[in-house]
């Protein structure tokens, strides 16, 4: 029995960032949407690093969250649970009774979850920001009169080379602005949602309330005709996934993916653009070595850009056991005090303007240790090493990249995960629809993800892009040590909210030359 494509669900995300503390306050810890997002993260990664041996990888486990669960709203039965154990909803949104066996998880919590999630990203400053604009405000309109004066004084013939009080008066008014500049959220960040459902479908009006009072969906679906026009849904959806993502993910759908069977399509979109807390100096970036490591594709080295800078970030490593490793406060010319072995690793978190928003990097002592790294990688490990990150200077040497990653085939991925039914003859959505007959049943036929990213010396951008196809059926003693931390080898990377510890993006980078 023919199937119909009856859902394609696209999860778009793009952001470009500036840090803050890896942390996770105690509101966002009782957000079941913050712990799934979490577990199903590392879970996610894991199976990606299996299929895509020896490659870089770029993925936003945040973006796939948000197109599944909005699916799986719809999902009912072993299909229903199944999904939700796959994104790793937690047991407090389990269901008990009766009701469990047809709809076994208390996808409001889930929805409200992510839906708080949705708003933080998508409001504007904050109260404490919105203080600080104003200090700065008022700081430019005191060094401006400041500036005009001690201008003035050195106009005055009497006062040779101007007045000393009144432009030392000007340069601390210019301290305290420098100060409080790169506290404030420099960036955009935006979340956007949408449904486009076939104009003769038997959507359930339920469902389409239901994921437009958490998601906001514009108060239900965009009609389009798929039975006759496919590709000129296809075409209208594209055109939106760009818009929403600054032109970064095109051609989100490909030619063939949706058909005359295609019901409904699911969107999820986000974008951000922002800059470091503290930006790297362009004419610092030099030429050096990248060591490829075992699991590159490649042996040796490759030339790449190396952003360096003497920044104030979060910095800490651990011995290959994952026990803490104590970095000296005061400089030792022994390396051994000053690092751990080939076997450990570094930590580092460097802060985007605002402090909302930071980028974390996991990096090997060796080139040849990331695979062990990898397979250690856990939501709670991550987030108890985080917890160990000190503020401190450190010299960092990051390479400028861009990545752009496609992935055809998530369905065997999620499948291998755990959640094979939904893309099968037997999956269960009929929360979706009315009353249908058997022959007019939905599966997922295929998930696709797209995703972007680029370093640079002033921040990241960053890109992604879900879709879910449903078918019918060295200094003096006693002075400060300043770790060094040189990801000159392969590292694992991800891009977080601050206070609630959110994964937007994820990724590795095993050749910045791919």
């Amino acid at each position: 029995m023919r199937h119909l494509n009856l859902a394609v669900v696209l999860c778009l995300t793009l952001i470009a960032a500036a840090g803050g503390v890896f942390a996770q306050d105690v509101k966002a810890a009782a957000n079941p949407a913050v712990a799934a997002d979490g577990d199903f993260a590392f879970d996610l990664y894991a199976q990606l690093a299996k299929e895509n041996d020896g490659k870089n990888m770029f993925f936003s486990p945040y973006s796939m969250s948000i197109a599944l669960a909005m699916t799986a709203e719809g999902a009912r039965g072993k299909t229903a649970d199944e999904m939700g154990k796959v994104l790793r909803f937690p047991e407090s949104v389990r269901r008990v009774g009766d009701e469990s066996q047809l709809m076994p998880w208390k996808m409001d919590l889930i929805h409200a979850g992510l839906a708080e999630l949705n708003g933080r990203f998508a409001a504007g400053p904050k109260p404490k920001q919105k203080e600080i604009l104003a200090q700065i405000a008022e700081l430019r309109a005191q060094l401006d009169e400041a500036n005009k004066k001690a201008n003035d004084s050195a106009k005055d013939q009497a006062q040779v080379g101007g007045d000393p009080a009144l432009f030392q008066k000007a340069q601390d008014i210019a301290a305290k602005l420098n100060k409080l500049l790169p506290q404030v959220n420099q960036y955009e960040l935006r979340v956007a949602n949408s449904l486009w459902g076939e104009n003769t479908y038997p959507f359930n009006p339920a469902y389409l309330d239901t994921i437009n009072k958490y998601y906001k969906t514009g108060g239900g679906a965009y009609g389009v005709d798929y039975r006759t026009d496919f590709e000129g849904a296809r075409a209208k959806i594209n055109t939106w996934v760009e818009g929403q993502t600054n032109q970064r993910i095109k051609d989100m759908i490909p030619t063939g993916l949706v058909d005359k069977h295609t019901r409904l399509v699911l969107v999820n979109a986000i974008y951000f653009k922002g800059e470091w807390q503290s930006v790297f100096l362009e004419a610092e970036t030099k030429e050096e070595d990248f060591h490829l490591g075992l699991q590159a594709a490649g042996k040796g080295t490759v030339r790449v850009p190396l952003m360096q800078g003497n920044v104030g970030a979060g910095y800490a490593a651990f011995k290959g056991d994952g026990t803490l490793f104590e970095t000296p406060d005061q400089y030792t010319d022994d390396q051994a005090k000053q690092y751990p072995d080939a076997k450990g690793f570094q930590m580092l978190e460097l802060p985007y303007k605002g402090g909302e928003l930071s980028m974390v990097v996991l990096l090997p002592r060796s080139a040849d240790g990331l695979a062990g790294l990898e397979k250690t990688l856990t939501a709670k490990k991550v987030a108890e090493w985080a917890g160990k990150l000190h503020s401190r200077t450190t010299d960092v040497f990051l390479p400028k990249f861009r990545l752009e990653t496609r992935y055809d085939d998530m369905k065997s991925t999620l499948e291998a995960m755990g959640m094979p039914r939904a893309f099968s003859k037997d999956a269960e959505f009929d929360g979706m629809t009315l009353s249908v007959e058997s022959k007019d049943k939905l599966h997922i036929s295929q998930v696709l993800h797209k995703a972007f990213v680029e370093v640079n010396e002033k921040g990241t951008e960053a890109a992604a892009a879900t879709a879910v196809v449903m078918m019918e059926a060295g200094a003096p003693p006693s002075m400060p040590f300043v770790p060094a931390f040189r990801a000159d080898k392969p590292f694992v990377f991800a891009i977080r909210d601050v206070s609630t510890g959110t994964i937007l993006f994820m990724g590795r980078m095993l050749n910045p030359k791919e």
